[in-house]
């Protein structure tokens, strides 16, 4: 998911209240937040918000790094290596869940590797389409893909990207036929579409170019309605009851963390997500604030494992 630029300026803002919470006198290692992307994004920036808030609650200075690399697998290795006492936590998303599927080199399980702590929200991927497409309800668009077959083409921030497996899941649920048109960023996509060069995509980078009138948003993947457009049908609400695709961020501890501290980070966190001004942020970002409920971002790591492994099967999609 692609923040707006201006994300880049809180990011900095959030980032130095992280780093000036906590008093003077605390424990020396400050409580370090890996995120495995560059600043910036929403992931990066939902981070930022909540160890602001966490610092404040535990009393303790909390940072944000950045590990990016290797499609996300340098921040989590960190992670899963440091040492289980609590000052090392990984803040990602969706990603974590769909890279063992997607690249057969991260030999990892996300159910074991690391400890879940608290989801931070949710978030679906708007369905944009091109002006130039006569079509201008989710319907419509399923109505002009099946008559005419292989003459759409969807456009992903590559091969098993989380814009990628949209595309893909909307076709095995409609038994339509279009063209998967991978880019390197989620933005080259949304310029293609708003150029009238491309048809359509499923993601937030779309977002600037919806709110000038360049491109149409018809739907949300998710399972709930984007906080920031919320006359926006979601997919399942326009038609397709079948559909919902969502995305999560949240925050995991290395295992083997003792089971008092773990609770007492889930507790500390749940209570930080209960604040208005904290999940005002993220619906800014175009996340549905979550509730920090312990079991929630166990139960989704897992529900994506077996989404996203049914639709590479049915879709037949090779990732090379």
């Amino acid at each position: 998911m692609t923040a707006h630029p201006s994300l880049l300026r809180r990011a900095l803002l959030l980032g130095l209240g992280a780093l000036a919470c906590g008093p003077a006198l605390a424990q020396p290692q400050a409580i370090k937040i890996v995120v495995p992307f560059p600043p910036g994004g929403v992931t990066d920036v939902a981070a930022r918000a909540l160890a602001e808030r966490m610092s404040r609650l535990l009393g303790e200075t909390m940072i944000v790094e950045n590990r990016p690399g290797a499609g996300s697998r340098i921040g989590i290795d960190a992670v899963a290596r440091a040492t289980p006492d609590g000052r090392t936590l990984l803040f990602t998303n969706t990603s974590y869940s769909i890279l063992p599927i997607v690249d057969p080199t991260a030999r990892y399980d996300p159910t074991r590797l690391l400890a879940p702590v608290a989801m931070a929200g949710t978030y679906g991927l708007p369905v944009v389409v091109s002006n130039k497409l006569p079509v201008t309800d989710l319907q419509g668009l399923i109505d002009y893909a099946r008559s005419h077959p292989g003459k759409l083409s969807y456009g992903s921030a590559g091969q098993g990207s989380g814009t990628h497996f949209g595309g893909e899941y909307f076709k095995l649920l409609t038994g339509t036929n279009m063209v998967h048109v991978p880019y390197k960023s989620t933005a080259a996509a949304a310029a293609d579409v708003a150029a009238g060069l491309l048809d359509l995509t499923f993601d937030a980078a779309s977002k600037a170019y919806a709110d000038a009138g360049k491109v149409r948003t018809i739907a949300v993947t998710g399972s709930r309605r984007d906080p920031r457009l919320p006359n926006i049908p979601t997919v399942a609400e326009a038609g397709l009851p079948k559909f919902t695709l969502d995305s999560w961020v949240g925050l995991l501890a290395p295992q083997g963390l003792p089971q008092p501290l773990t609770e007492k980070l889930q507790r500390v966190a749940a209570t930080a997500l209960a604040d208005p001004g904290l999940r005002r942020t993220l619906e800014d970002l175009g996340l549905n604030a979550a509730s920090g409920e312990p079991g929630q971002l166990s139960r989704a790591i897992a529900e994506d494992m077996t989404l996203y492994r049914r639709i590479v099967t049915e879709a037949r999609i090779r990732i090379e």
